[in-house]
């Protein structure tokens, strides 16, 4: 076979080969191996045509943003001092929501209202001159609480009135009631004088002058009682 030939041949070149015994083959079954279809390609892929713009490309997958950090709570500002309607101060404020000095006015207007309630309820266990004298110490501690609460007012411009703080007092015996506020009087009467030590106003010199000497008159009723009932 002629050394040209590749490839398997058809049927018709076969035959023209035999015929002319080897001595060469039509032209046509010559390299018929070109003849054979070529070997099937992946079709390129359509390039767009010059000058028109390529078409856009999907965005790359970008990672989710994390989310924002939650900033710092802020601290929060000391509680200032809580007043119903600017006018009262709660149960609760203690003497650091204020100046030493309003704050020290204030526990007197306390004591003032709690002395007046302790006598009110002591002279319901006397009778005759006794309860006679309980009952004006009443009084008078009821318009010392007054004037202390009139004074917190100029001051600070809040009235300061704790009348539905006030309990009924432990009174287990009558004579030891009578000592026991003996001694209270003699403390306030301390309190005071300290108290006026702190003011240069006149008019609080002028009232912690008259408490002071309110509560010298009351310790001496007192002792007036206590001599009696002995």
């Amino acid at each position: 076979a002629p050394s040209n030939l590749q490839g398997d041949l058809s049927c018709a070149c076969l035959e023209a080969l035999a015929r002319s015994r080897g001595e060469g083959l039509p032209q046509e079954c010559l390299r018929w191996e070109d003849a054979q279809p070529p070997e099937t390609q992946p079709a390129p892929e359509p390039s767009a045509p010059e000058g028109e713009p390529s078409p856009p490309q999907p965005p790359a997958e970008t990672p989710a943003p994390e989310p924002p950090q939650s900033p710092a709570e802020p601290e929060l500002p000391p509680m200032s001092c809580p007043c119903r309607d600017n006018d009262l101060p709660m149960p609760w404020e203690g003497p650091d929501c204020a100046p030493d000095r309003t704050a020290r006015l204030r526990r007197q207007v306390m004591e003032a209202l709690e002395g007046w309630q302790f006598y009110r309820y002591l002279a319901r266990r006397a009778r005759g001159n006794d309860a006679r004298v309980l009952n004006s110490m009443a009084g008078e501690l009821h318009r010392c609480a007054r004037k202390l609460s009139a004074a917190y007012f100029l001051i600070t411009g809040l009235r300061y009135w704790p009348s539905e703080l006030l309990a009924a007092p432990a009174i287990p015996s009558y004579w030891g009631a009578l000592r026991t506020r003996h001694q209270a009087e003699q403390r306030q009467e301390a309190a005071y004088r300290m108290a006026a030590d702190d003011w240069d106003d006149p008019d609080l010199l002028e009232l912690y002058a008259q408490l002071i000497d309110g509560s010298q008159h009351r310790c001496r009723q007192l002792r007036a009682l206590l001599e009696q009932g002995g």
